[in-house]
């Protein structure tokens, strides 16, 4: 595999399959379609010094998983469309930042909502460089992460159908790692994160109190084959959130949330600067899914990047 395209799948390909299907789920029926959550980190992993994404996600809710694991498939239309720009820059040679600034408009029948989700900002370094090509040892990052509340959250809502919810609604702050490791024409990468999210005031039309989130994290695992200036991949992603209790004029224990992402996706390097990936994502294939909303999505990204 050329070198060209050695640097295309750590910087492009192993962070994106991150970026479009890590913990983008609000709570409640929170589903990675939504646009809101942890999101997972903009990660450099190769050479280059600096990196611009833009994406587009057009997805569709097609089932609902209740807090006592019954299914239910909708007769009724929910989409969303996620506009998302992100960014990491190299400093000190093995430290970096990221951001992620996501644009979310929600429809369900013949009403809409727009605005902003989450957005969130990184620090990652790394750890564990491959200086002299260990054919085993992976390349490894760690990153934390802290998501402001810039999209509102269910609990917040008095639109019909919650439209205007674009996010968790929370403070939160993770750490996770992503491993990556390339032999020849092959690549896989596994990456994980936990993250806390904390309690805040809430109030809308029909009552107000505390919300009181928990834990969360991802899991991740994929891999892919290149060919001349094209990759094939896949991967699986598992995701976790605590219960949120809510308490006041209306009170609830809440309910955890997990579902499983898996995803297949095609990228080609136009130039060593400029790549494409286009991925499908679905979460009703895998995994034991409850209070969730499953959906299917297709996502389309462009990246430019800058050499050292």
């Amino acid at each position: 595999m050329s070198k060209p395209f050695s640097r295309f799948v750590c910087n492009s390909i192993l962070p994106a399959i991150a970026l479009l299907l890590l913990g983008t789920s609000p709570k409640v029926f929170g589903a990675a379609c939504c646009g809101g959550g942890f999101a997972a980190p903009s990660l450099i992993a190769g050479d280059d010094k600096a990196m611009l994404t833009g994406s587009y996600q057009y997805s569709e809710i097609r089932k609902d998983v209740y807090a006592d694991g019954m299914w239910r498939r909708r007769n009724y239309g929910e989409s969303f469309e996620t506009f998302r720009v992100e960014g990491a820059h190299i400093f000190r040679d093995r430290f970096q930042t990221g951001f992620s600034l996501p644009l979310i408009k929600r429809a369900r029948e013949a009403r809409s909502s727009s605005g902003a989700g989450d957005i969130a900002a990184t620090l990652g370094y790394e750890y564990l460089p491959d200086w002299d090509y260990n054919p085993w040892r992976p390349k490894g990052l760690g990153f934390v992460q802290l998501t402001a509340p810039t999209g509102h959250s269910v609990y917040e809502s008095d639109s019909l159908y919650q439209l205007d919810a674009r996010g968790r609604g929370f403070w939160a702050l993770g750490a996770g790692t992503l491993l990556t490791k390339i032999w020849g024409r092959w690549d896989v990468f596994t990456n994980f994160d936990a993250h806390r999210s904390f309690s805040k005031r809430y109030s809308n039309s029909g009552s107000r109190g505390s919300l009181e989130p928990g834990w969360g994290g991802n899991l991740g695992v994929g891999g892919g084959y290149n060919l001349q200036s094209f990759r094939f991949g896949s991967s699986l992603i598992w995701t976790y959130e605590d219960p949120v209790k809510v308490r006041g004029s209306v009170s609830s224990a809440g309910s955890a949330e997990r579902y499983a992402t898996a995803s297949l996706m095609v990228s080609y390097l136009q130039s060593d600067q400029w790549a494409g990936t286009l991925n499908y994502s679905d979460q009703s294939l895998f995994g034991d899914p409850v209070n969730a909303r499953l959906g299917q999505s297709v996502t389309l990204q462009i990246q430019r990047r800058w050499s050292r």
